[in-house]
C-alpha cells in the first residue's frame, strides 16, 4: 500500500520557524484531505522534526512538501535527504512554485503551481507513485498547475485553473492531521474561510522591464469580468502580492463545512483559532456577484447578513461560546470596514487580535502601489476596531518600490496616529519581489537597518510597540503554558489566548505545561516579549491521543 510523506516547510527558511512559530497553516491540511480522500496512508512531519530524524523517510513512497519562496534552503535540503534516503517521486507545492524552475534546482521531480487539490486528486487518480516522471509527460497540456522535472529540464503548464465554488467546497481539510504538529494544543489554527482576492487593481508603478500602466481603467471601472485581464499583463493586485495572480478571486466556504471542521479541531483538542483569508470581509461578497468574479475590492460592501450567520453558527459551539476556546479573523482589508461591520466583530470577536494591512501612509504611494483602499480609510478602521473592543495589529512594508523620504515621513505620522488611537501592535515587513506579483523583477529591499528611510520606520515600530507593552502592565491574560524557555530554563513560556505577546512565567510547582492559565503581565522585556506571573490555574487541557 502507499504510504505518503508530508512535510511542513512553511515559513522555515533554512530549516526552523523563528517567529510566528505557534502559526499552522491550512496548507498541509489541505494536501491531507486529499489523500485522505484517496484511502492514502499518510504521516505529516515539520521540517524541523524530519532533520533531526531524517530516517523517517524510509518508510515512505513519496514525498509531498509545502514551501514558500523564503523556504529554498529548507525545501532543498528536504529534497537532498529524501534522495539520499529513497527513490520515490519527490513532489513540491505551495507559494515557491512560483518560480517553476525551482522544482528542478532543488531536486524535485513534480510540481504544484497554484491550488493544489484538484491537481493532486488527478495525480493520485493516475498512480503517480508507480510512474517515472517521463511517464507523466503526457498530462503537460492536459492538467493545469503542473510542473514536471525530467532530467533538469521543467516543463509547466502554468497556474492551476482556479477551483470553483463546488468543487473548494468538495475538498475538506483534514482534521485528524492536526494531530501531527507537536503543539497543536497551543497553537493558532488556521481554518480557511475565503479563498482568493478581490483586489484586481493594478499598480501604476513602472515595472523594471519599462510597462507601466496606461490609465485605461478597465482594473478600477471595467466589468467584473473584464478586470481579470490587463492589456498590457500587469499582475492584478498590490504590486507586491502574488495571491489574485495564484489562487483568483475570491470563493467562500460553505458555512456547514467550516462549523464541521472547527467542531472536529476543537473535539481533538485545539484551543485558537483562526478565521484565515486574505481578507475575512470578502467572505460572502463572491455570492452577491455569482456566477461572476469578484474582482471589484469595494462594490458590493461587506456581506454582513452573511458574516454575521457564519460568527454566530460558530458561537453555537459550546467551547466557542464559553470563551474556553479562542476564535479570531486574520487578515482584513480597511476599506470594507463599516461602523456596521465592526459592530458585529465586535460582538462576536471582542477581545481578539485583527491584522489589518496598511503597508504606506501615504496617500499617493497607496494609490500606486494598486492597494484598494486609502490612508484615511485605514486610520478610520483603526478607531472602529478599537471602538468594538478589538485589537489592531497594523502591518507596513519598508523598501517598497516608490519609497521616499516624504512616504517615510508620511508613514510615521500616520504609525503615531494608528498607536494614539489604540493600535496593539505594528509591524514592519521587509519588501522582497514575489514571483507572479507585479514587482517580480525589482530587487529585494536590504534589512531596515542598512537603509537610511527603512531604518526610520524600524526604530518608530520598535519604539511604539515597547509603549505598547508598557500598557499590559498591570492587565490579566487567559494563557497556554507551553513549554520551559530555552534562554532561561527558569521559566516557562506561555501563548495568550487570544493572541499578543509571548508571556514569561517563573517556573513553578503550580506551572504546567498543557494548562490554561490567568496571567498578570509585570514587565516589558522588549518589543516582543513581556514578563508576568500565573494567577490563577483555569483548567488542564483536553488533548486527544494520536
Amino acid at each position: 500500500m502507499v504510504k505518503a510523506l508530508i512535510v511542513d516547510c512553511l515559513g522555515r527558511g533554512k530549516g526552523k520557524r523563528y517567529a510566528t512559530i505557534d502559526v499552522i497553516g491550512v496548507g498541509p491540511r489541505a494536501v491531507a484531505g486529499v489523500l485522505e480522500s484517496k484511502n492514502i496512508k499518510y504521516t505529516l512531519i515539520t521540517s524541523e522534526d524530519l532533520l533531526k530524524h531524517p530516517r523517517v523517510m524510509e518508510d515512505y513512497d513519496i514525498l509531498l512538501t509545502s514551501a514558500m519562496i523564503s523556504d529554498i534552503v529548507c525545501a532543498k535540503n528536504i529534497a537532498l535527504l529524501w534522495k539520499k534516503i529513497s527513490n520515490g517521486i519527490a513532489l513540491l507545492g505551495g507559494p515557491i512554485t512560483a518560480k517553476p524552475r525551482l522544482v528542478a534546482e532543488l531536486g524535485y521531480d513534480i510540481g504544484v503551481l497554484g491550488e493544489g487539490e484538484y491537481v493532486l486528486d488527478k495525480l493520485f487518480s493516475r498512480g503517480i507513485v508507480h510512474k517515472d516522471a517521463e511517464d507523466l509527460i503526457e498530462l503537460v497540456n492536459k492538467l493545469s498547475g503542473l510542473i514536471i522535472n525530467i532530467k533538469g529540464k521543467v516543463y509547466s503548464t502554468g497556474v492551476a485553473k482556479y477551483l470553483t465554488h463546488e468543487q473548494l467546497n468538495r475538498y475538506k481539510p483534514s482534521t485528524r492531521a492536526i494531530k501531527y504538529y507537536p503543539i497543536y494544543w497551543a497553537s493558532r489554527v488556521y481554518v480557511e474561510v475565503v479563498r482568493g482576492c478581490s483586489n484586481f487593481y493594478r499598480t501604476t508603478i513602472m515595472l523594471p522591464d519599462g510597462r507601466k500602466c496606461t490609465n485605461c481603467n478597465i482594473c478600477r471601472r471595467g466589468d467584473l469580468e473584464e478586470r481579470l485581464r490587463c492589456p498590457i499583463s500587469i499582475p492584478p493586485g498590490c504590486g507586491y502580492c502574488s495571491v489574485p495572480m495564484l489562487y483568483g478571486p475570491p470563493r467562500s466556504k460553505l458555512i456547514d463545512n467550516i462549523v464541521n471542521e472547527i467542531r472536529d479541531l476543537i473535539k481533538i483538542g485545539v484551543n485558537r483559532i483562526v478565521l484565515s483569508a486574505p481578507d475575512f470581509l470578502d467572505y460572502g461578497r463572491d455570492l452577491i456577484v455569482y456566477p461572476k468574479p469578484l474582482t471589484n475590492p469595494r462594490i458590493p460592501p461587506a456581506n454582513i447578513e452573511l458574516i454575521e450567520e457564519l460568527l454566530g453558527r460558530l458561537h453555537e459551539i459550546p467551547e466557542i461560546a464559553s470563551r474556553e476556546v479562542s476564535l479570531m479573523i486574520e487578515n482584513i482589508k480597511p476599506n470594507l470596514l463599516t461602523e456596521k461591520v465592526a459592530r458585529i466583530l465586535g460582538k462576536y470577536l471582542k477581545n481578539t487580535t485583527v491584522h489589518l494591512g496598511v503597508e504606506t501612509g501615504d496617500p499617493e504611494h497607496c494609490k500606486i502601489l494598486g492597494r484598494p483602499n486609502t490612508v484615511d480609510e485605514a486610520i478610520k478602521a483603526v478607531k472602529l476596531l478599537v471602538k468594538y473592543g478589538l485589537r489592531p495589529y497594523v502591518y507596513f512594508i519598508h523598501g517598497l518600490p516608490g519609497q521616499s523620504p516624504t512616504t517615510i515621513n508620511n508613514t510615521i505620522k500616520v504609525m503615531d496616529i494608528m498607536f494614539n488611537l489604540g493600535a496593539e501592535k505594528i509591524t514592519i515587513y521587509r519588501f522582497r519581489p514575489l514571483p507572479l506579483s507585479a514587482f517580480e523583477g525589482f530587487p529585494p529591499s536590504p534589512p531596515a537597518i542598512e537603509n537610511e528611510l527603512s531604518k526610520k520606520l524600524y526604530l518608530k515600530a520598535r519604539e511604539l510597540n515597547i509603549k505598547a507593552k508598557k500598557r499590559m502592565i498591570g492587565k490579566v491574560f487567559k494563557a497556554i503554558v507551553v513549554s520551559t524557555y530555552p534562554p532561561n530554563k527558569n521559566f516557562m513560556v506561555t501563548y495568550p489566548l487570544n493572541h499578543g505577546p509571548v508571556i514569561l512565567v517563573p517556573r513553578g510547582s503550580n506551572v504546567r505545561k498543557k494548562s490554561l492559565v490567568e496571567v498578570i503581565v509585570r514587565e516589558v522585556i522588549n518589543d516582543r516579549l513581556v514578563k508576568g506571573e500565573i494567577i490563577k490555574l483555569i483548567r488542564k487541557l483536553s488533548v486527544q491521543p494520536f
